[in-house]
Parts: structure tokens; C-alpha cells; sequence
């Protein structure tokens, strides 16, 4: 309501921790749509001190072992382990903090790099995903190369799995140090190449999401490419007509689509299809082509890549659907009710929970119980002499749609629960030469079956995963779930992003939302692609695979299982080549190389087994 104050997280509803971050990162996204004019005009360049040379030195190791609060110190003696560390070998220096992640222990590290002329440093604390990187910033700030650090998981791998046995969760976490101190004697300084950004982005989808993150993307200053496989836009939102809380979905349609095509900044591709993605974050390449015409192809070059692609409603397969007119969908009654060709509606009976928490589709669809009751409500306020009865499984109505549940109690729409296993019944009765519809089901309040005999009965019809997700899957090598949905990196500290860098995904795509959530998570992901976008150059990670050519056959086994196509081989020399620019450095490689011609930076055979034998040796 006022512009440049936004909202997010449980300030304005109840809501989990990935919910949570999607809608900060929205919040962000908003706000840097309002600030992209004056973006780089205060950034300033950070400076490095000139990095230390260490090669040829002999190992000085700094320890710092990490109470975590009450998460480690609760569980494991950390002084003992500490003092264990101080009878390693080269270990020349051991700590233990409170909290080793702090701002004023990270200048204690910085401050006795430089007091012990420590060249190598171990961190035992919690987990290298969420705080490896910070670590690595902390060192190089102080003049070591980032990778010359290790770190030990004595949190989520000793002390919360371990929590009832403190004496033997301290031994494991002096074995866990061990090991990362016997790894850091091995480790060699490793860069970072730079590589260009096209700034540019790539939407596969054109729904409420899909068009919430092109005009997102346009208004932070980067031309986007928009591609939608039928032959207008809106997905799944030309179907919706009200809500709760708009009266006029259909007007919101027309206006997004109207802005989406006026931007100069948008390129819209109608009725195609992306054929083809080559490339790495900052530096794809795609291939449109028109579903009409399979000669018209256009390619463009893109930094990244948002997936929009939406999902399916669940064609019912029970309940006479496709055997009885008058056994519709919420869609069905929704254009009904917006349209006014419903009539007089009489006897509505609706049944929840189909094709969503079955065998088939073991999910929650989510959105099926308050379309219900928006529905239902909606039948009451238009035709107060009808009847509208609901048969739940469970009414999840989550955060504040609460408030319409008791709105839809109060409107006099009945809710009755069924079981799983004694679903109801629908079948046909002629009545005075008339076919009608009846529902049997069991009331647990009276402890006996009903019958109703209704006019119409609609299907909570469930979400299933878009028809082109494994497919797409394949080609930009990201990962889907179990449900045929995208799955995220992480659900909590990633809940955008892929594992596959520069490449994210929003709305229906990933699972079933409502479209709040849906444009929420449009706007997230046009944040976390601008934090790609808004940079001249990238630094691609230095872990990343070595071939050794002497020993290479070029038998290509590598390249078939690198998940990245990080891997080429080089048909003149009959070896693999390495794209630095694309390897995550997951090992996929080296583990399937036969002739042990690849190694891991960072991870080579040699720091593998130097961890291994410090710990078969005891």
C-alpha cells in the first residue's frame, strides 16, 4: 500500500522456512526493480592483500574448533578436542569459540594467520554447505589462498546425531578432525578463471508465473526471452476467474499480458518450444523453435535460465466424470459461476481429494480445499436457496485462509469427512423417469450412511506435473522429484535454485500453489538470476576435475555419466578435455574413470587416502 515499504515472511502470514526465504527474496526482487536505475553507482571493488606463497612450505596448520552455542559444546568436550588438535602433526595453533561463524572470530582467524604464519586452516563446526564459503573469504581476506582450507562436521555429523553419547561423540569428533587435519597437509592453492555474463535471461513458460518474472526482469533493465508452448499467454490463469481476495482474475490477465507484450525489453515466442540449451551459467545458447512451423528457428544467448512450465489439472478418472454431465470440476463450476450459465444450482455436492493423496499421486495438491470453499461460498452468496455439501478428507485451509473456511461455515455450506478407505459412492437413479445423480457416503457425527441426491457434483481435482518436465529436465540437467516436479537445491537455503548453476524455477513447476505463492516465487527467482546478471564476469569454482592425458584412453565413460557435460573428448588426441568454466567438481568422473586418469581439485587420490589411512592407522 505504499510504495517502497515490502513485506515478507511471517509478518504477513504463517508460513515455513522455504516460504519464508522465497518471499524475502521477492521483497528484494521488488525492491531492486525500484532501485535498478542507480544499480553500481555505490559499489566499490574489494581489495585482496597479494596472496601468500606457500608452495614448498612445510604445513602450518591453524585449528579452530566451534561450540556452536549448545549445539556442539552441549554435547562434545571442545576443550579436550582442542587439545587433542594441538598433537597432530604440523598442527601449530588450535582454538576453540563460541561461535566460530562470528564477525569478531573471523578477525581472530585473520589475526593468527598472521601471529603463527599459519599457511593451511581447519574449521570443526558445523556443515561446509552453509558456511564453507564464508570460511574461505575469511583466509583469502587474510592473504591465503581460499582453498587451502578444510572443515569438520561435528555438528550435524556428531554432536545432533550423537546427542544421548557425549563420550563417544567427542571421540568421533577428534576422528573427524583427524581426518580434515590429514586432507589440509595436502592441500595446494587452486584459481578461479573468470568468465563473461550475457546479460540476458531465457523464461521457458507463460503463465502467471513465467510473465511475473519477464516483466520482473525487465524492470531491473535485462531483456528477457519468453517462450510459451500454446499460442497465447496465461497457463493455467485463463481458467481462473475470482478469488477471495480479487473479483476479477480474467481483467489481471488481460493487463499482464497487455505489459508483457508493450515491453521492449520482453521477446515473446508464441506456440514454441525450446529445442536446445548448450552452455554454462552466464553463457547459454538456446533454440526456439515454432511448434507450427518446425523450419522457423531462432537461437539467442542468455546468462540464465528461469523454468516456468506450470502443471497439469488431474482428469478424473472416478466419480462418473466423462459418464454424467453434471459431474464437473472446480474449473468447470468456476466459469460457470463467473459466467453466470450455472443457473440455479440446487444440490451441490463437492468431493475432495481427487487424484491428490493416493497411490498415484501421493502429494497434497493444496489448493483444492480453499477453491472448495471459495466456490462454495461463492454458490451461497449467488443462490441462497441452494445446497452445498463438501466431503473432506482433511480441510487444509493453511495461514490465513482459515478465515474462509469459517466464512464458508457461516455461509451454511455443510462439511461432512470421509474416510480413505470408505470413500464415497456415486452412482445414477431414476427417479419419477428422471436419471439422478446420487451421493452415498458415511457421516462419522450421525454414525450412519447418507444419501444425497444432487444436481450437480464437483471434483476437487488435484495437480500433476507438467508434460514436458522430464524432458526439459534432461536438457538443462536439473533434477525432478519422485511427483514429476522440479526439485530445488535446497529446500530452506535454496529453495529457487537448481543444483545446476544459473538456472532457477518458479510457480506450478515446482509444486502446487497457490498464484500469490506462484508470482512470490517468480519474483524470487528474477532475484537470485539478477545476482548473476548484474555482474560483468563470474568466477567459476576452482574444484574442478584434472585429466592426466598419459594415462587417458579416451574411452569416454567420464563423459557419459558428467552431469554438466563438463567433459569433452578430443577427437584428434583421443583424450578428455575438461570445460573448466562448467565442472561443479562432483567426482562423477573420477569415480567411473577406470584408468584413474582424473582427479578433483581439492579432492585428488592423494587427500583421499591420506584421510583414510590417518584413520585406518589407529
Amino acid at each position: 500500500s505504499r510504495d517502497g515499504i515490502f513485506v515478507s515472511g511471517m509478518f504477513s502470514s504463517p508460513k515455513d522456512i522455504p516460504e519464508t526465504v522465497i518471499q524475502a527474496s521477492a521483497a528484494a526482487c521488488s525492491a531492486g526493480e525500484l532501485l535498478a536505475p542507480a544499480r553500481g553507482t555505490l559499489v566499490r571493488t574489494k581489495a585482496y592483500p597479494p596472496e601468500i606463497f606457500v608452495n614448498g612450505q612445510p604445513p602450518r596448520i591453524g585449528v579452530f574448533v566451534c561450540h556452536c552455542g549448545t549445539n556442539i559444546g552441549g554435547v562434545v568436550d571442545v576443550p579436550s578436542v582442542v587439545e587433542y588438535a594441538m598433537t597432530l602433526p604440523n598442527v601449530v595453533y588450535a582454538d576453540d569459540n563460541l561461535y566460530t561463524c562470528s564477525s569478531d572470530t573471523q578477525e581472530k582467524i585473520k589475526e593468527a594467520i598472521k601471529e603463527h604464519k599459519l599457511n593451511k586452516v581447519v574449521v570443526a563446526s558445523c556443515s561446509p554447505r552453509t558456511h564453507e564459503s564464508l570460511f574461505q573469504e575469511t583466509i583469502r581476506e587474510a592473504g591465503l589462498n581460499r582453498y587451502l582450507f578444510e572443515m569438520a562436521n561435528i555438528r550435524d555429523q556428531c554432536s545432533w546425531v550423537h546427542m544421548k553419547e557425549p563420550i563417544a561423540a567427542t571421540e568421533k569428533s577428534r576422528e573427524l578432525l583427524k581426518m580434515a587435519v590429514a586432507k589440509a597437509r595436502g592441500l595446494k592453492p587452486l584459481q578461479r578463471i573468470k568468465i563473461g555474463v550475457t546479460p540476458k535471461a531465457l523464461v521457458i513458460g507463460g503463465g502467471a508465473s513465467g510473465m511475473n518474472a519477464a516483466l520482473s526482469l525487465a524492470d531491473q533493465g535485462y531483456h528477457a526471452y519468453l517462450v510459451e508452448k500454446s499460442d497465447s499467454l496465461g497457463g493455467k490463469l485463463k481458467k481462473l476467474h475470482y478469488s477471495f481476495e480479487y473479483d476479477d482474475l480474467q481483467q489481471y490477465l488481460r493487463d499482464l499480458t497487455k505489459q508483457v507484450m508493450s515491453n521492449d525489453k520482453i521477446s515473446v515466442y508464441l506456440d514454441s518450444a525450446v529445442k536446445d540449451t548448450n552452455g554454462y551459467v552466464g553463457n547459454f545458447t538456446s533454440t526456439i523453435v515454432s511448434n507450427k512451423d518446425p523450419s522457423i528457428v531462432d537461437e539467442m544467448d542468455h546468462g540464465v535460465v528461469i523454468v516456468a512450465t506450470g502443471a497439469e489439472e488431474y482428469k478424473p478418472k472416478e466419480y462418473l466424470y466423462n459418464e454424467n454431465s453434471n459431474v464437473i470440476t472446480q474449473v468447470d463450476l468456476e466459469k460457470q459461476l463467473a459466467t453466470g450459465s450455472g443457473g440455479k444450482y440446487g444440490t451441490v455436492v463437492m468431493i475432495q481429494c481427487v487424484g491428490s493423496r493416493n497411490g498415484e499421486h501421493p502429494y497434497c495438491s493444496r489448493i483444492c480445499c480453499g477453491e472448495a470453499i471459495k466456490n462454495a461460498t461463492k454458490i451461497r452468496e449467488t443462490d441462497p436457496d441452494s445446497n452445498v455439501f463438501i466431503l473432506y478428507r482433511d480441510i487444509r485451509t493453511y495461514g490465513l485462509m482459515e478465515k474462509n473456511y469459517e466464512k464458508a461455515r457461516e455461509a451454511g455450506v455443510v462439511f461432512i469427512q470421509y474416510d480413505e478407505n470408505d470413500k464415497p459412492n456415486v452412482y445414477t437413479e431414476n427417479k419419477q423417469g428422471k436419471e439422478t445423480l446420487v451421493v452415498s457416503t458415511n457421516d462419522p457425527v450421525l454414525g450412519e450412511k447418507i444419501t444425497i441426491e444432487a444436481d450437480k457434483l464437483v471434483l476437487s481435482a488435484g495437480i500433476t506435473h507438467g508434460e514436458s518436465n522430464e524432458e526439459l529436465a534432461q536438457m538443462l540437467k536439473i533434477p525432478i522429484n519422485q511427483d514429476g516436479f522440479f526439485l530445488e537445491a535446497h529446500a530452506k537455503l535454496r529453495p529457487v535454485d537448481f543444483a545446476t548453476e544459473g538456472v532457477f524455477f518458479c510457480g506450478l513447476a515446482h509444486s502446487p500453489k497457490l498464484m500469490e505463492e506462484s508470482i512470490s516465487q517468480a519474483k524470487a527467482a528474477v532475484s537470485r538470476a539478477c545476482t548473476i546478471l548484474s555482474k560483468d564476469e563470474l568466477e567459476a569454482t576452482g574444484v574442478t576435475a584434472k585429466v592426466r592425458t598419459n594415462r587417458c584412453t579416451g574411452c569416454g565413460l567420464c563423459v557419459m555419466v558428467c552431469p554438466y557435460n563438463a567433459l569433452a573428448i578430443n577427437e584428434e588426441k583421443n583424450v578428455v578435455e575438461v570445460n573448466a568454466a562448467t565442472c561443479k567438481g562432483c567426482g562423477a568422473c573420477a569415480a567411473t574413470c577406470r584408468s584413474s586418469a582424473i582427479d578433483v581439485l581439492g579432492y585428488s587420490d592423494g587427500q583421499v587416502y591420506a584421510i583414510i589411512d590417518t584413520l585406518v592407522s589407529d
